[in-house]
């Protein structure tokens, strides 16, 4: 294993300007959803079951196994006729918890028997609690609908149900229940550094699902340990009723290593998808691929997998090995098979995309044939090329290495001779990474977040620790001193790799095209900015996929930047971002599951961040379940369009704009975020129609301002060309419009919440105006506020009704508010009581700018209310 010494590559993307500082608090909150590795773990011995087939008056009695239940109280409890009876007045609450089979790891499930559908309100939740003691623990939902649907999520509480913190929001896995439905509830919990929490819930008759609702938590408030629980609860504007369980079960679950893959999951498909045109080259119709070198190429050793395509749509990258571009006559053709001696031909290739490029001239197209490249190349500035695979086949930029010759050691398993150095700087090569400047970036829990080293045991990841001592299964330690790498687990058998280069590839040559190709595992450091980056002007990504890097998957600055269905996934800090990055553009493409390191929310972490950019576009994009951000625009974005987005579960904020300026927000869909829906700080001249803010941990519509303004040069950023502020955007709330949205809370301080933090500004002296919007909230408790209506210096004034608050503001005249409605289904879409809820609003007339907008993606101009994405 050779050594590996980072590379300064000299950037015009700074890292103090992506990030940023916000006015965001840091949140404790670190789950959100994942896969819930179920895989890995199997069920062992059964710790408790119980079929209710006793009588018992008062209190659920003692179990068939797993001992006596405990209760808060036992009033309304009791078991007769098989089943045991939780009778709940309105508003209240009943449980019920197995304390003697305490137990970390455990799948449990029991059968809830509908007697009839609930009357009135939100319906009857029932709820199967893990590591519980009756005050913490975790616990999936199931909420019964007056309606006959129902509903499921995820939770952790620590200490009592008023400090619960939502792991997955409810998804709809059921309709058209009836008196005498009988569902399925089950709960899986395993792991300590990090807990894997996982639901599914199904009707009888119906095949067992695949997990439905999935999370990971790595807070520090994750809980250890603890019982089985049973718990109820009626809505207080529900009538008086009683819920049925049977079969209650639970087993401990047992790890099992799964096996190494034996065929590769990129390998060639029989079909092909067509990826959209480039402007420099559009690809033929399936194109009948042209015979492969006879030596196979060799595929990455452990290929990252494009994700999902969304339900609706086309989003991200097709998966590698599946676009077909159109070869042109005298195209230069790479092989990892080849010989160093190739000449470049199709029959003769290159063996390295290097040698490719230092022989192209400018305008060549670069073909690469299926394989896996361990390569860093550079895209001079002297030459616009396009590189991309060859019909059919996989290509991937692979940044890691084979690891061998194992042997046991006290702590694990030791490989000598590891002299692998990767730099962990984050403001600059060779800088610490715990000084008072790198320190903001990093989460005390998460202390190695910026050492790059990498380490995959038979396709599954380890963490890193900082110590050989603190080495267990499933963690790796790199001894830099003694050139050894450590890991916890057992490599018999298995393929161990460990990233090796830091940076895939950097472009400067203006006009140049990557497309069909995949980058993966490269231990990035923060200050590269990116396995990825992208420094000229008019470069072109297509169809290309960048996952499971170390820190930023990529990033761009110059003009006429273009991204299309590009695939960000699973990096460690962030999907991707842009800085001094006019006219840029992404479309149909899909950032999610980044910030697997765990870096700080602030300054900079998440789906996608631009920093001072004109003219940035981002239409018909998927950011989902990044660690934290979704979308990001901060610092001087002047002129941003958001429209067709999906911003769904990801940690923190699903959208935020912030100290900028001239944005339109229009069709998108933004649910299930851990703090904020739309987040708007320091931001004027804003459009904000025709989205779907629902189901947000915190407050669904959010403006915030502080003391940051263009005109304090301790605090402002600079025009990068006049290197003077840029007055344009003067870092104020003014003038912005919110009408047509569907803007939806079950919780929070409240539905849309206006504050300026230095008490200088009221509401009204924003210029925000609202009307023809659907608000909805569970109940006239949850939230209590509907609006708050910031006063400068006096306090706020809060407004619980809507007629209320358009007496005293004249704002709304021709909204609605609903309360106590399903009004969505499970993907989103609006159910027959949320369509009701719509036709009571008055729609507000788009502007032309908007309807434009919103026109290009539907082929015409909406007049309802809401988004028209669903999930």
């Amino acid at each position: 294993m050779r050594r590996t010494k980072a590379r300064t590559y000299r950037a015009a993307l700074a890292i103090t300007a992506m990030a940023a500082v916000g006015a965001l608090a840091v949140t404790d909150l670190a789950a959100t959803t994942s896969d819930a590795s179920a895989a890995t773990w199997v069920t062992g011995d059964r710790i408790a079951a119980d079929d209710f087939s006793r009588t018992v008056s008062k209190g659920l009695g003692t179990a068939d196994a797993g001992g006596a239940y405990t209760s808060a109280t036992t009033s309304g409890l009791s078991v007769k006729d098989g089943a045991a009876a939780f009778a709940l007045p309105q508003g209240a609450a009943r449980n019920a918890l197995l304390t003697s089979v305490s137990t970390p790891d455990v799948e449990s499930r029991v059968t809830v028997v509908v007697p009839s559908l609930p009357s009135g309100g939100n319906g009857v939740y029932v709820a199967l609690q893990a590591r519980s003691d009756g005050k913490s623990f975790y616990r999936t939902t199931l909420r019964i609908t007056p309606s006959g649907s129902a509903g499921l999520s995820l939770s952790r509480a620590n200490g009592s149900t008023a400090s619960q913190v939502g792991l997955a929001s409810e998804k709809i896995v059921a309709t058209g229940l009836k008196a005498g439905s009988r569902i399925t509830l089950a709960l899986r919990v395993h792991g300590t550094t990090s807990v894997e929490v996982a639901s599914r819930a199904w009707v009888d008759g119906s095949s067992t699902p695949a997990w439905q609702r999935t999370a990971t938590d790595t807070s520090s408030k994750r809980i250890a340990s603890g019982g089985i629980g049973l718990w109820t609860y009626l809505s207080g504007l529900s009538k008086p009723y009683t819920v049925r369980l049977d079969g209650l079960s639970a087993s401990r679950l047992v790890p099992q290593t799964a096996p190494a893959p034996t065929t590769q999951p990129t390998s060639t498909p029989t079909t092909s998808a067509s990826p959209t045109p480039s402007p420099t080259s559009t690809p033929t119709t399936t194109p009948t691929p042209t015979t492969a070198p006879t030596t196979p190429a060799p595929t990455p050793t452990t290929p990252a997998p494009t994700p999902t395509s969304p339900s609706t749509g086309d989003r991200g990258a097709a998966p590698i090995g599946t676009t077909n571009y159109s070869v042109p006559s005298g195209a230069i053709f790479v092989s990892s098979s080849a010989t160093s001696s190739g000449n470049g031909s199709k029959s003769s290739p290159y063996s390295s995309v290097e040698r490719a490029i230092a022989a192209a001239p400018s305008g060549a197209t670069i073909v690469i044939r299926g394989g896996s490249y361990h390569e860093t190349v550079e895209i001079p500035s002297s030459k616009r090329l396009t590189v991309q695979s060859y019909p059919g086949e996989a290509v991937w930029f692979d940044g890691s290495e084979q690891v061998s010759k194992w042997s046991k050691s006290s702590t694990g398993w030791t490989s000598t001779g590891y002299d692998v150095d990767l730099d962990s700087g984050i403001q600059s090569e060779g800088a610490p990474d715990n000084d008072a400047t790198a320190i903001r970036f990093l989460d005390p829990a998460y202390p190695l977040a910026a050492h790059p080293d990498q380490v995959w045991i038979g396709g599954t990841e380890l963490t890193q620790v900082g110590s050989e001592s603190a080495v267990k299964a499933g963690t790796f330690f790199v001894d830099k001193g003694r050139d050894r790498l450590v890991i916890g687990s057992d490599p018999s058998g298995k393929t161990v790799t460990s990233s090796t280069l830091q940076k895939a590839m950097k472009i400067t040559g203006d006009g140049s095209v990557v497309r069909g190709i995949g980058f993966t595992k490269y231990g990035t450091s923060v200050w590269q900015n990116g396995a990825v980056t992208a420094q000229a002007d008019n470069v072109l990504l297509e169809n290309v996929v960048i996952t499971d890097n170390a820190t930023n998957g990529i990033s761009s600055w110059g003009t006429g930047v273009t991204y299309n269905k590009v695939t960000l996934t699973k990096n460690g800090m962030l999907g991707g971002g842009t800085n001094a990055a006019d006219n840029f553009s992404m479309t149909n493409s899909y950032v999610g599951q980044n910030n697997t390191e765990r870096f700080n929310r602030m300054p900079v972490s998440g789906g996608f961040k631009v920093t001072r950019s004109r003219n940035v576009t981002f239409t018909n994009n998927d950011f989902i379940g990044n660690m934290t951000a979704g979308l990001w625009l901060d610092e001087s974005v002047y002129n941003g369009v958001v429209t067709g987005n999906r911003s769904l579960d990801n940690g923190s904020t699903g959208i935020i704009l912030e100290i900028s300026d001239t944005m339109k927000v229009a069709n998108n869909l933004i649910s299930g975020n851990g703090r904020y829906g739309l987040w708007i700080g320091n931001t004027g001249n804003v459009q904000v129609w025709n989205n779907t803010i629902t189901d947000n941990a915190m407050a669904p519509l959010q403006f915030s301002m502080d003391k940051r303004r263009q005109t304090n040069l301790s605090q402002a950023g600079h025009d990068r060309r006049q290197k003077l502020p840029d007055m344009t955007v003067p870092w104020i709330i003014s003038n912005v419009t919110v009408s047509n949205n569907i803007i939806s809370a079950n919780g929070g301080g409240c539905i849309v919440c206006v504050d300026d933090n230095t008490k200088q500004m009221t509401a009204e002296a924003m210029g925000i105006s609202l009307n023809g919007n659907l608000y909805e909230r569970e109940s006239e408790y949850s939230p209590t506020t509907l609006v708050r209506w910031g006063q400068g210096k006096a306090k706020a004034k809060t407004f619980s009704d809507l007629a209320e608050f358009t007496a005293a503001t004249g704002h709304d005249k021709a909204s609605a508010l609903s309360e106590g409605r399903d009004l969505f289904n499970a993907n989103l879409s609006l159910t027959s009581a949320g369509k009701s809820a719509v036709a009571t609003v008055v729609p507000r007339g788009l502007p032309s700018s908007i309807a434009a907008l919103i026109g290009q993606l539907l082929g015409k101009t909406p007049s309802a209310v809401g988004s028209t994405l669903t999930r």
